[in-house]
């Protein structure tokens, strides 16, 4: 039995053959995203059908997962709308116009005559998402960095930013929810409206964001506001039939387009301090450098994640407050001790909040906030210690 590892990326044994581990993630993927209409019935198909799975083995080195294989294919039809496959995609007919029945049929004739095109894609992406509605709990987590140095500046930077968008959370109407109330942080007339259920016992207290002064962000594939290429690949990353999630990134990007954020080609540990150095120029002396990440150190090495903290140190040894703040999957980022509660099974969809600090040149306690849907679905920031 394969599993996967603390890091989300799916393990085998050593002498598995690859198009039996890539078929073994189809089916893990299908299992664990039953709740997605489209992608699970296919990824159910994909599974079993060795001419459709093995395009992922074209995949670069980490990228080797059924989202890269789901995006290139959701690429292809927003590109072609007259393909096959095409009428059962709400991002291409519309919520509500997708036709009833089995979509396999469609997609497997549409993935096999496009099958050279899809293997370039796949060959030469990689997964780069902007889910917008992340900003519900990378809110949260802000305000718990910045919650001993109130008042202080904040020089912002997005590790593996895309475009940029959560550089701009402040710029959004974000929203929690809880059978007591609902509470909003950011701007509360904004055409962004992002959303997330807090499962928090008790429910958290909404705190206000802390200034943002400068955000700048690192990506290998950064993509501008004008790269329509770029802007539909990241649209294609998207999953296409949960309701709100491209129509969002949509508006955000209009947003973007109004004040777009400064985003340098690089890679996101060995060009981090070059770009912390940028966002701290343009923030002035003394600002609070706060570095977050939100399912990209994932796709970093294990051996490279630890550089991270690092350059963090050397930044916070020139007297500023410094913190890392990361959302990724359980035991992904390096520092963080793993909650004293059973880690989740194979395909659970939690991601843990946690927070490295340092001040006045020292590393202090790391704070695990809690835990989250990876887009923002809901926060339980509930102190993990007391489970």
């Amino acid at each position: 039995m394969m599993s996967s590892g603390y890091d989300g990326v799916l393990e085998g044994p050593e002498g598995v053959p690859d198009l039996v581990r890539v078929r073994a993630m189809f089916d893990e993927f299908a299992s664990s995203h039953n709740h997605l209409t489209l992608y699970s019935a296919i990824c159910r198909e994909v599974a079993g059908d060795a001419d459709t799975a093995s395009l992922l083995l074209a995949a670069s080195p980490g990228q080797r997962r059924p989202v890269l294989w789901l995006a290139a294919l959701h690429d292809l039809v927003l590109r072609r709308p007259d393909v096959a496959a095409a009428r059962w995609y709400p991002s291409v007919v519309g919520q509500g116009r997708v036709p009833n029945g089995d979509p396999w049929p469609d997609v497997r004739q549409t993935v096999l005559e496009h099958r050279e095109e899809l293997t370039a894609a796949i060959a030469t992406h990689s997964t780069q998402t902007n889910e917008v509605n992340r900003v519900v709990y990378l809110a949260a987590a802000l305000s718990a960095a910045c919650a001993d140095v109130v008042g202080v500046g904040v020089a912002l930077v997005e590790m593996g930013a895309s475009a940029g968008l959560l550089l701009l959370l402040d710029h959004y109407r974000i929203e929690r929810w809880s059978a007591h109330r609902t509470t909003h942080v950011g701007d509360p007339d904004a055409p962004v409206v992002c959303v997330g259920q807090d499962r928090s016992d008790p429910p958290s207290m909404a705190t206000p964001l802390p200034r943002i002064v400068t955000r700048a962000g690192v990506d290998l594939h950064p993509v501008a506001v004008d790269d329509e290429a770029g802007l539909r690949w990241l649209e294609a990353c998207l999953w296409p039939d949960v309701p709100g999630r491209v129509e969002r990134f949509r508006a955000a990007i209009e947003m973007a387009r109004e004040c777009p954020p400064t985003l340098v080609r690089g890679d996101m540990v060995d060009d981090l301090a070059a770009v912390v150095a940028l966002a701290q120029q343009g923030a002035g002396p003394g600002s609070h450098v706060v570095v977050f990440s939100s399912w990209a150190l994932t796709y970093v090495a294990k051996e490279r994640r630890a550089r991270v903290a690092e350059v963090l140190d050397h930044v916070a040894a020139q007297g500023v407050p410094v913190s890392w703040v990361t959302a990724e999957p359980w035991g992904c980022m390096p520092g963080i001790p793993l909650p004293p509660l059973p880690l989740p099974a194979a395909g659970d969809d939690s991601t843990v909040l946690a927070v490295r600090r340092w001040r006045e040149g020292v590393e202090t306690e790391p704070l695990v906030l809690g835990t989250c849907h990876p887009h923002g679905l809901w926060i339980d920031l509930t102190d993990l210690t007391a489970r």
